[in-house]
C-alpha cells in the first residue's frame, strides 16, 4: 500500500462515504459506471480477473497483506460504523471495494458456443448461484431476457462468489431480435416442466446429444419460459423427478443440467 494513496475515514458524513453508499442502488451504479464489491471473494475475484479497482475500504490492515501495490487505488481505513453504512448486509463485511463496471461487446459474446438464456429471473441469490455454476461447468455466457434483477447488485456478486467477473452476463430486455439472430447459428434448447403441452414435446435432459453451439433457456420455477422463447425453440428438455415433486428451484436445476451437458463433451 502506497502512503500517498492512504486515507483514514471515521465520519459517517464524509462525502466519499455518502457517494459510495449510493452505489447500493442500481441507478447510481448506472450513472457512475461503478460497482460495489463486498467481502474477500468478491474483491479478490475482481483482482484475479484484472477488474479495475478505484477504492478499497477496510477496518483491519491485515486484510491487505496480499494486495498488490497500485497507485491507481485509494485505500481507505474506516471504523465499523462507516463499514456498516457502506455494506448491504446485516453483518458488515471486513473489506469492501469500488470497481469499474464491466462492459461486453454483445456481438462477440453471441459468437460463443455455450450460451445460457434466463427468462425474467428476479431473485439475486439464484442468479448469483447460476453464474457460479455456469463458470464451474464451462458455460460461455449468460443472457438475461425479460425483466430480470440487476446482475451487478451486491447480492448477485456475493452469491456468485466473485465468479461474475469470469463470465459475460448481459441484459437483453425483451429484444427477440437477438434470438432471431442466434437461431441461425445456435440451437435453442428450452427447459420445460415434464407435463403440459411443452412437456409432451420434451426429452429427458440426460438422454439427448447437445449440439456444439446452443442456447440453453431457463425459466423461473413459478412461471417457466415465456411463449416468445418457447416458440423460437428447436429442442425441449425436461428433468424426471420422483415423489410427485413437480419442479426444482431454478439455480438447482441449472446446476444439474450444466453438469449433464459438461459431462457429455
Amino acid at each position: 500500500m502506497l502512503e500517498n494513496n492512504f486515507i483514514e475515514i471515521t465520519s459517517l458524513n464524509n462525502e466519499l462515504v455518502k457517494d459510495v453508499a449510493k452505489l447500493q442502488q442500481k441507478k447510481y451504479r448506472t450513472q457512475s459506471g461503478l460497482l460495489l464489491l463486498e467481502g474477500e471473494k468478491s474483491v479478490f475475484g475482481a483482482l484475479e480477473e484484472n477488474i479495475g479497482i478505484k477504492y478499497i475500504f477496510f477496518c483491519d490492515e491485515n486484510m491487505l497483506k496480499e494486495f498488490p501495490k497500485n497507485e491507481n487505488v485509494k485505500f481507505c481505513k474506516v471504523n465499523e460504523k462507516v463499514m456498516a453504512k457502506l455494506s448491504t448486509t446485516k453483518s458488515p463485511t471486513n473489506i469492501l471495494a469500488v470497481a469499474f463496471a464491466l462492459e461486453y461487446d454483445l456481438n462477440s459474446v453471441l459468437k460463443k458456443n455455450r450460451l445460457v438464456l434466463i427468462d425474467s429471473i428476479k431473485d439475486a441469490g439464484n442468479l448469483g448461484t447460476i453464474i457460479r455454476s455456469a463458470c464451474a461447468l464451462n458455460m460461455d455466457a449468460i443472457l438475461l431476457f425479460g425483466e430480470c434483477c440487476d446482475e451487478f447488485s451486491s447480492k448477485v456478486i456475493r452469491s456468485s462468489a466473485g465468479n461474475i467477473f469470469k463470465i459475460p452476463v448481459i441484459q437483453l430486455g425483451m429484444d427477440t431480435c437477438v434470438l432471431e439472430k442466434l437461431k441461425k447459428s445456435h440451437k435453442i434448447i428450452s427447459t420445460v416442466a415434464p407435463f403440459g403441452i411443452w412437456g409432451k414435446k420434451a426429452k429427458l435432459c440426460d438422454e439427448i446429444t447437445y449440439p456444439k453451439s446452443f442456447i440453453l433457456a431457463l425459466g423461473s420455477e413459478a412461471s417457466g419460459l415465456c411463449d416468445k422463447i418457447l416458440n423460437f425453440s428447436d429442442i425441449y428438455v425436461t428433468l424426471k423427478t420422483a415423489n410427485q415433486v413437480e419442479s426444482l428451484n431454478i439455480s438447482v436445476f441449472a446446476g444439474i443440467i450444466f453438469y449433464i451437458i459438461n459431462s457429455k463433451k
